[in-house]
């Protein structure tokens, strides 16, 4: 997963950028209420690439919908091109026009411009790991923040260890701090108990730890997942 890359505003331009070139970022506590959506509203989800094949839109649309039935929401996915009545429309707008993966939190993607993307989806379908990816960073899109970051999430990182893994990667220990290692507030508005399960924990190598700890690949999602968005958007 590569939601380090999520920062407070995204351009088209700005999706070939390094995590490293994004755009001042901003903490949010886990939850917070400020990031939901409308409670029973309906959330217009735009494609804009005009290069994007039918199935592969399908398959994405198949995994944002693992959510559906745990959200009072309703979704609309509509054609958010250029020159298309629809564009500029979209709640959210998703470009896959990219090698990244990533998602503005929530309403956020309220304060970017109508006509850029919100969320970017690089990973291709023929990934085993594409349905999860996108059920993570749709998760974000619904206002959910990163699992591994949850203020009871006592994960012994091996710290200089981590900072060398992803400086490899090419992140910057800024970026580490925000989306690795910090941890988000206790004070939230809505926080649900750790859970090692979740769709929107990295998996946690054990060679990035301290004694024998590590999360492996979360591919579907949990029933925390379940119940924090039954919270955030009861029915």
């Amino acid at each position: 997963m590569d939601c380090l890359f999520k920062c407070q505003r995204i351009t088209r331009a700005g999706t070939h950028h390094s995590p490293a070139a994004a755009p001042q970022r901003k903490r949010r506590s886990i939850g917070a209420l400020s990031s939901f959506w409308p409670n029973g509203s309906t959330l217009r989800i735009a494609f804009v690439d005009d290069d994007l094949a039918p199935d592969h839109q399908q398959k994405l649309i198949d995994a944002i919908n693992e959510w559906q039935p745990y959200v009072n929401l309703q979704f609309e996915f509509i054609d958010g091109r250029e020159g298309q009545p629809d564009h500029g429309k979209g709640d959210i707008r998703i470009t896959t026009d990219s090698s990244m993966n990533y998602s503005l939190i929530g309403t956020a993607a309220k304060a970017n411009d109508p006509w850029d993307p919100t969320m970017v989806l690089g990973i291709q379908p023929s990934d085993p790991k594409f349905a999860s990816t996108v059920m993570h960073e749709f998760g974000h899109a619904l206002g959910a923040e990163h699992e591994h970051q949850h203020p009871e999430a006592d994960i012994p990182w091996d710290v200089p260890k981590v900072y060398a893994f992803y400086a490899s990667k090419g992140h910057s220990r800024e970026v580490v701090d925000e989306s690795v290692l910090g941890k988000l507030s206790a004070e939230a508005t809505l926080m649900l108990p750790y859970d090692r399960d979740s769709i929107m924990h990295y998996p946690v190598d054990n060679a990035l730890t301290l004694g024998d700890w590590e999360v492996g690949h979360n591919a579907s999602l949990s029933e925390k997942d379940k119940a924090f968005m039954q919270a955030a958007y009861p029915k």
